[in-house]
């Protein structure tokens, strides 16, 4: 039995095949990677505000996902059992065909819960705003079922409001129609009157934003110490990308298409290039600067604690 392991978390493209309409299966292009952008944005908040862990990286999988590591020496020690409820926790999203609104309770308080808040600011931004993200570079508001299941829950009157708008603009776009029912939710908000209707105005289409952007999590991945994962910087064997660490300061600007292929360093080390000096060197300087070194110091001065408590 293991008395250690690293808390992982999994996160894979196959499970955002009923949003994208870009890609499908193991094709990604850079539009299918905005959503994992919003992951590493996502969860680095919560693991740092909510749990206070310091010491974790993202990984790119190598082929069309993302793995987290995190190395703190509380989230080590987790058993099965907490590490599920970390998950848990961390999961907000169940996947599904028709499904468009994530299920987001106040439990009987006023607002949203702090984290649920502060996830929809981070993924409205990959929503709304980003040339890739949901609504700009997915147009699912235009493609398939997504618009009718938005608008399935709602009044007919907010319905025929959405429908007259799109007959009336037919080039409207995905962006167009969304600020159509941003329109609704400040008429909710300005109408509201019994507590129901101003806690459903409250989560008024920030359920939809957590449905179509935050990170789907393998849950299963996470919750058992004994789980198998590609350790960091190994070769994929099927696209042949190694699997190099993700800089959370410039997710924004990661191409996986750009990862170094071990095709490509056999050629750079063939030509005489330096082993330390590969196109991996970039990937290797931000691990061992940004994640190695704080980690060993944290460790050694756990060592030098526990030897003056002894």
């Amino acid at each position: 039995k293991p008395l250690e392991r690293e808390l992982v978390f999994d996160i894979d493209m196959d499970d955002y095949d009923e949003i994208r309409t870009c890609c499908t299966g193991a094709k990604l292009c850079e539009k299918c990677w905005t959503f994992m952008k919003a992951a590493v944005k996502t969860l680095r908040r919560a693991l740092t505000e909510d749990f206070g862990f310091k010491q974790f990286f993202f990984v790119y999988s190598g082929r069309r996902g993302m793995h987290c590591w995190v190395c703190d020496k509380a989230a080590r020690m987790l058993s099965n059992e907490h590490r599920a409820a970390v998950a848990d926790y961390l999961t907000l999203v169940a996947g599904g065909v028709n499904k468009a609104r994530a299920e987001l309770r106040l439990q009987g308080c006023e607002e949203l819960h702090p984290s649920i808040a502060a996830a929809h600011r981070i993924c409205e931004h990959y929503f709304k705003d980003d040339a890739n993200g949901v609504l700009q570079g997915q147009d699912i508001l235009r493609k398939g079922p997504h618009l009718a299941n938005i608008l399935d829950p709602m009044t007919k009157t907010e319905q025929d409001t959405i429908s007259k708008f799109i007959k009336d603009y037919p080039n409207a776009t995905s962006r167009d129609i969304w600020i159509q029912l941003e329109r609704l939710r400040d008429e909710r908000e300005r109408t509201a009157q019994t507590f129901k209707q101003k806690v459903d105005a409250k989560t008024f289409l920030k359920d939809v934003v957590i449905q179509f952007t935050y990170p789907r999590l393998d849950v299963n991945v996470s919750k058992q110490m004994n789980h198998l994962l590609k350790a960091p910087f190994v070769v994929h064997p099927k696209t042949g990308r190694v699997c190099v660490p993700i800089d959370p300061a410039k997710v924004d600007e990661f191409d996986p298409a750009k990862v170094p292929t071990i095709g490509r360093l056999v050629d750079e080390l063939n030509a005489g290039a330096d082993a330390r000096s590969t196109s991996l060197r970039a990937y290797t300087h931000f691990w061992e600067e940004n994640f190695l070194q704080p980690l060993e110091k944290e460790a050694a001065e756990d060592l030098s604690r526990d030897s003056l408590d002894w």
